[in-house]
């Protein structure tokens, strides 16, 4: 008789989906949702079966692997270890830690994968990306705002009477919103989708606005500026829990109804009517995406959302509120990492890493890339092609062959999730859960913390990796003994974080340093020069007479980054207005080009995308580049996050001689 076993989904999906796990065959699984998690209720999407699938393809890597001229070879663990252990040594006499850089990102959500980072600090301090690749820009300006990152839950949106997808699809990647949704309508709510592009989830939404793409920022603080023009504010709420106001006002009050209909181009009369909902038909709450903030001025972006809110008292209340991400794990959980007095890394900005790379003293000669792909998730990927292949000796730990993989020196085959324990939540929902071993690795792969364990030990670091995996998970567990919470409660199923209250800022209570909502903000001042949230035009702008049109690389609907993503070659998603102008039907080739390269991608046309867009989502490769090959990174005012969406293009039909 066959067993069921409980596991979760890894992926970095805000749903964080709860599995029951069958193992049906020698070379098969069957995933079906847990219905014990009462957030995503026994359904699951088709990517949790995708990660059943997968750890039986025969494109699996199941041994190490060394790079032989041209291809691989495979060798022993033994030999594997031997020879990094060398390297590092090597590295640490004659160059010191910083020469080693460690890339990372969270293509696994296992609170065991962040040991790769532990290991690293124990070596003193390597080279580390720093700021984000996603969502820094909003993720800073939140903290900036209110002190910290807090979000309602989100069946609190069932008490809502508008809500608004700003920038946001959960029908594509939060599905297990959708139901939330449907019950607020059923109550009486709007849903009003704000997008350049008619996305999946205006389906079913009661309104949707086409906004200029990058002009959100301009958008909210337009509505504001009718709010507070027509006094549908919430003073009451303004003078108890906001400061800045003064100051804010100041720069509102140049962003008429008809300077921001010239940026938006959306029309007087939807702005007014969008200002009376918003002020008048709350509580409201405020879904944002992250598309919105990848512009230079991203963070603005997210500060204008937030005063929008803040002003119609749309904070602390249920059904009211911006729902971004959340911190609510930071203390709760005891963190893998050393103490920073331990150990001094080196840091560069994930926008321009790879120019930092290229120029870094001491130079890197050894790198380790863990649970990301950077030839194709990093911008400005030709430079980033030449600065790893620059690198002595490159370390990749992987289940796949990623394109990173396929350019290293030493491949590591990996556990998945199905063969390892771990202990799954993220950074969108109150979901804890602990992940069952279904079944036995495959090959010789092996879970990332045996891994560098085994590699602290033979370094002489054994006292800072003194842990089994589930010796580890109960460490990090141990501060919810107050709630009487230990691993056999974990080992019955998913968890409510028992810490995460149903409303954030209940207590308006805010971790600013004035204890309320900053409208002017000192640090805000400091770090970008904006001291008040404000429309900064995309830097793109600059190139719209030879690039005339904008250029933007979303999620795949089926896969997350480049996971999932197995068929070469590019899509471009185009209105039919602009399929007319170049003489483009379904199916033809056409060259995407930007002032830093070009690619060749097959036509799709769609009524649902801005008609001065052109949208390539990220992912796929051809010839070893994605898409992120278009552009070049930047600094953006908040985040060091990376403004993957400031950029323009022009078309070109391809003609084959």
């Amino acid at each position: 008789m066959s067993q069921t076993s409980r596991s979760g989904c890894p992926l970095n999906c805000p749903d964080s989906c709860s599995f029951l796990v069958e193992k049906t065959g020698t070379n098969a699984l069957r995933v079906k949702g847990d219905p014990r998690n009462p957030i995503t209720k026994g359904f699951i999407c088709s990517k949790g079966q995708a990660l059943a699938d997968r750890i039986f393809s025969p494109d699996r890597i199941l041994y190490p692997l060394l790079r032989q001229g041209t291809g691989f070879k495979r060798i022993t663990w033994e030999q594997a270890y031997k020879l990094i252990v060398a390297k590092i040594q090597q590295v640490l006499e004659t160059s010191g830690a910083k020469a080693i850089f460690h890339h990372y990102d969270y293509a696994h959500n296992g609170v065991l994968r962040s040991l790769d980072r532990r290991f690293f600090q124990v070596l003193g301090g390597v080279t580390e990306p720093r700021g984000s690749m996603c969502w820094g820009s909003g993720y800073r300006a939140q903290e900036i705002d209110f002190g910290a990152l807090y979000a309602n839950d989100w069946a609190d949106l069932t008490n809502a009477k508008t809500i608004i997808l700003w920038g946001r699809d959960p029908a594509v990647t939060n599905i297990h919103l959708i139901p939330y949704l449907l019950q607020a309508m059923e109550k009486g709510a709007s849903i009003i989708v704000i997008n350049p592009v008619r996305i999946k989830s205006a389906q079913f939404a009661t309104e949707y606005i086409k906004v200029k793409p990058g002009t959100d920022a301009a958008l909210a603080l337009g509505l504001c500026h009718l709010i507070l023009s027509e006094r549908w504010a919430n003073y009451d709420f303004i003078r108890q829990h906001v400061i800045g106001f003064e100051e804010y006002l100041h720069e509102v009050k140049s962003y008429t109804p008809e300077k921001v209909e010239e940026i938006t181009n959306i029309p007087k009369s939807e702005l007014v009517a969008l200002a009376r909902k918003i002020s008048q038909a709350g509580p409201v709450s405020f879904v944002l995406g992250y598309g919105l903030q990848r512009y230079r001025g991203g963070g603005n972006t997210v500060r204008a959302i937030d005063s929008l809110a803040a002003i119609t008292g749309n904070i602390g209340s249920p059904g009211a509120g911006v729902h971004y991400a959340h911190q609510y794990h930071r203390g709760n959980l005891q963190s893998l990492f050393l103490p920073e007095e331990r150990y001094q890394n080196r840091t560069f900005p994930h926008p321009v890493l790879a120019e930092e790379l290229r120029q870094a003293q001491p130079a890197i000669q050894l790198a380790f890339v863990t649970r990301s792909n950077p030839l194709v998730q990093q911008p400005n990927s030709v430079l980033w092609k030449e600065v790893w292949s620059g690198i002595p000796f490159k370390v990749v730990l992987e289940t796949h062959l990623s394109e990173t993989a396929r350019q290293a020196d030493l491949v590591l085959p990996i556990t998945t999730i199905f063969e390892e324990e771990d202990l799954l939540y993220t950074s969108w929902n109150s979901m804890l859960q602990l992940t069952e071993a279904v079944i036995e690795p495959q090959g010789e792969s092996r879970p990332e913390p045996v891994i560098f364990t085994d590699l602290a030990k033979r370094l002489g670091f054994e006292q800072d990796f003194d842990k089994t995996p589930r010796e580890w998970i109960e460490y990090v567990i141990e501060p919810l003994k107050v709630y009487n919470l230990t691993i056999e409660n974990f080992l019955a199923g998913p968890i409510l974080s028992p810490y995460i209250p149903e409303v954030a800022w209940s207590d308006y209570e805010f971790k600013t340093p004035s204890g309320k909502i900053e409208l002017f903000s000192e640090i805000a001042k400091q770090e970008s020069g904006y001291p008040v949230a404000t429309y900064i035009p995309p830097a793109c702008e600059k190139d719209a007479r030879e690039y005339p049109h904008f250029l933007l690389t979303p999620h795949p609907s089926k896969g997350i980054h480049s996971q999932f993503n197995e068929m070469e070659g590019f899509a471009a998603y185009i209105h039919s207005s602009l399929a007319k102008k170049y003489n483009l039907f379904n199916g033809n080739r056409v060259i995407v080009e930007t002032e830093d390269g070009q690619l060749i991608a097959t036509v799709q046309i769609s009524e649902d995308i801005h008609e001065e867009a052109v949208v390539v989502p990220e992912g796929s490769t051809f010839n070893g580049l994605g898409v992120n090959q278009l552009f070049k990174g930047f600094i953006p005012d908040y985040g060091e996050s990376t403004p993957y969406y400031d950029n323009r293009c022009a078309l070109r039909k391809w003609q084959v001689d």
